[in-house]
């Protein structure tokens, strides 16, 4: 049985070269207090030629590992790499996989597998092939996954894939927002995903030591719908914690909305609400003021 998980909880996954010498000491919470989920990556951080090791490094790290708050996910290689960690002593302990290159293609393959294995686990689809850049497909991706009976925790946005197929490199200041090509598939997956109960976790920020920059990229993915980030160095992980708190006026706003006794429209500080209209915003900031809190005053 899988404990039960919200994707907001997640909030910057670390990814972690299955190679890694801390896996073990990071996945037992002895490295990073304040981390609330990782992602022990077998495909982009390693070679080919050490897949072997990393398999070993897994499969250590899974002999005395005992499931805490931290949720743990690995992303298998392949396909083929998804059958060999589901054979490891223990596997059934982590709370799932990170799914890469998602396509049509590949897809009822990774659902057969998981539905073979006996075992439940939370699936994070990465949505990174070539897929992306047509909608019929990303379509045809949504009515497979609303059919299956795979536990969806969260989709999520391979940025660097993105912008590789664009020919594209984006530097620390650019906001990929205001970028067309990147712009227009992440609203493509947005409008074709989210109003169907799914949630978008955002593009990596792929700077490290630029803390301004960093909390100003979170903030644009919230404002986008956007929840849930792959980091991929420490000195981000009470950074996007801090920006996922939510502000007073956000909280009393979207606890008025869920109050059955509030009227239908609510005005508070010079700004509208609609409580019907704006539910689902309410429900994810009273969940983010849940696992995160509130902001600072002042």
């Amino acid at each position: 049985m899988i404990r039960n998980l919200s994707p907001i909880q997640l909030g910057g996954s670390l990814y972690i070269p299955a190679t890694h010498k801390n896996v073990f000491a990071i996945c037992n919470e002895n490295k990073y207090s304040q981390l609330r989920s990782c992602i022990i990556d077998t495909e982009d951080a390693i070679g080919e030629e050490d897949l072997d090791k990393a398999m070993q490094n897994i499969s250590l790290m899974l002999e005395n590992y005992e499931p805490k708050e931290l949720c743990v996910f690995i992303r298998p290689r392949n396909p083929q790499v998804l059958k060999e960690l589901l054979k490891l002593t223990n596997i059934g302990l982590i709370d799932g996989f990170a799914l890469p290159k998602f396509s049509i293609e590949l897809m009822r393959e990774y659902a057969q597998i998981l539905a073979l294995c006996g075992k439940e686990f939370y699936i994070m689809p990465v949505l990174e092939s070539l897929d992306i850049f047509s909608k019929d497909k990303l379509e045809e991706i949504r009515v497979f996954l609303l059919g299956s009976h795979l536990n969806i925790l969260s989709l999520r946005l391979g940025g660097e894939d993105m912008m590789n197929y664009l020919g594209l490199k984006r530097k620390c200041e650019d906001n990929i927002y205001e970028l067309v090509g990147p712009a227009k598939v992440i609203g493509d997956v947005l409008n074709i995903f989210k109003p169907y109960g799914f949630n978008i976790s955002a593009t990596v920020f792929n700077c490290i030591n630029q803390a301004a920059l960093y909390t100003k990229n979170v903030d644009e993915d919230l404002k986008q719908g956007l929840i849930g980030k792959t980091i991929i160095h420490p000195n981000q992980i009470e950074a996007i914690n801090q920006a996922y708190k939510v502000s007073h006026l956000d909280y009393e706003m979207a606890k008025k909305m869920l109050d059955e006794s509030t009227d239908a429209i609510i005005i508070q500080d010079g700004q509208m609400g609609e409580k019907f209209a704006h539910t689902s915003w309410a429900k994810i900031i009273l969940l983010r003021y849940d696992f995160y809190g509130l902001k600072p005053t002042g």
